[in-house]
């Protein structure tokens, strides 16, 4: 098997994991304390997270992420007061709505990817914007205000 295809079962594997662990957390009704936690962690590991992947602008958030796990197809935006973040599929949204319909998007994609943002240093966590998600819109979208 080569590389390429590798990695994508690997990715295709990590996303249906989180996908079944996030449902059955939401059946064990733990789900919201499993987030709150996860955030609390995030907040500590982002800057070590940052620097092993050699990230260092809002952009590369997005583009490393999207190309580590290989799960939504984030797309930014520069605008004249931050940047908008958008996404049209998700592997573990349509994966975890097939389980269950529970929602993974804050504990396992958008709260480490705002402590990522936020431990830049430049961006402050008020001025992170979930407009819309896959998981109840057509697009997940994502406003990072710079002002």
């Amino acid at each position: 098997m080569d590389i390429e295809k590798r990695l994508a079962l690997l990715q295709n594997t990590y996303a249906a994991s989180v996908a079944e662990t996030v449902n059955t957390y939401e059946k064990l009704k733990v789900l919201d304390k499993i987030v709150e936690r996860r955030k609390e962690r995030q907040t500590q590991t982002a800057p070590f997270l940052n620097q092993q992947l050699g990230i260092e602008t809002v952009e590369d958030v997005f583009k490393k992420l999207s190309e580590i796990y290989g799960c939504a197809n984030w797309a930014v935006e520069k605008t004249d007061d931050g940047y908008v973040a958008t996404a049209t599929a998700c592997k573990l949204c349509a994966l975890s709505k097939k389980m269950g319909d529970a929602n993974p998007c804050n504990g396992w994609c958008l709260d480490p990817m705002f402590a990522m943002i936020t431990a830049i240093g430049k961006i402050n966590s008020d001025n992170l914007i979930v407009e819309s998600t896959l998981m109840n819109g057509d697009c997940c979208k994502v406003l990072i205000k710079e002002k």
